[in-house]
């Protein structure tokens, strides 16, 4: 065994206990925690990857603030609403302060900033950190929010623990299956190590799962609807996992950070998750609630 996948295992044999507990024994608080946790986590990453002009600390800081403040107000309103509204305002109000930011970023005081060569290449470093920011609101912020909305439906401790069993499952099935089987190669020019025989293992491993976790603790699913719920997450698992390898690759980083031993940072080991709760919350309410 690597001494990677022995870091890999070490920290998921400390790290999912703890998760299982927060889920399962602690109600919608816990919950509530563990998803501030993972996007703190996310949007701290996502931050250091995306920028990089001199005001980048006070960007970050803000940003998290705004994080905190977001879930906070999540646990006191209803989640339906809050998704909707907490989705779009911090974007809105993001636009409306930059407008009168603009003057101080750019470190002149008169107009005559906008119209030199200087000053409006500086101005589009500002503007596309802004989009930057925006995006990561509803990637790291919006998608973990999810994670709440699904525990407060009927037996939402069971959806949410076995929404990250399945995306678990997958990418242990699929690390696994990949590394004695993989050949032809899954998307090459985004991730060239994840192939096509570890996205089916994964699929396959995450089947199994829900089909075990039903049968204990949702027997009123159907195995149909377990099946066919573990491929979609597992799918939604590789989107997410290539989604953030993209970044990665764009921003010429290898991991996002170094906190979770053997599995890099929170983005690597929570970005099929995010991709995965939406869906997750959709097929429960179209099919089920």
């Amino acid at each position: 065994m690597s001494r990677n996948l022995k870091l890999r295992v070490l920290t998921a044999l400390i790290g999912v206990p703890v998760i299982l507990a927060l889920l399962l024994f602690l109600g919608v608080e816990g919950v509530a925690f563990l998803a501030w946790v993972v996007s703190m986590g996310m949007l701290y990453e996502y931050c250091r990857m995306s920028f990089s002009l001199k005001d980048a600390k006070q960007k970050t800081v803000m940003a998290l603030g705004l994080n905190t403040l977001i879930h906070g107000i999540n646990y006191f309103v209803p989640t339906g609403f809050s998704l909707m509204l907490l989705g779009s305002a911090p974007v809105l109000v993001f636009f409306t302060a930059f407008l009168f930011m603009v003057p101080a970023l750019l470190d002149y005081g008169g107009k005559e900033a906008l119209n030199s060569p200087s000053g409006v290449a500086l101005l589009r470093l500002h503007v596309q950190e802004l989009m930057f920011l925006c995006f990561g609101l509803v990637y790291c912020v919006t998608f973990p929010l999810f994670m709440v909305a699904i525990r407060e439906l009927p037996r939402g401790q069971h959806w949410v623990t076995v929404t990250l069993l399945i995306i678990w499952a997958s990418d242990t099935f699929a690390y696994f299956t990949g590394l004695s089987f993989g050949k032809r190669r899954l998307f090459e020019v985004v991730s060239p190590k994840k192939s096509w025989e570890g996205a089916i293992g994964g699929a396959a491993g995450a089947v199994l799962v829900a089909l075990l976790y039903g049968a204990f603790f949702l027997p009123r699913e159907s195995g149909f609807f377990m099946g066919f719920v573990a491929v979609l997450l597992a799918a939604c698992g590789v989107v997410g996992d290539l989604a953030e390898s993209l970044l990665k690759r764009a921003f010429e980083m290898k991991d996002s950070g170094s906190i979770l031993p053997g599995h890099g940072g929170f983005l690597d080991r929570f970005d099929g998750v995010v991709f995965a709760l939406p869906v997750m919350y959709a097929v429960l309410r179209i099919f089920t609630y």
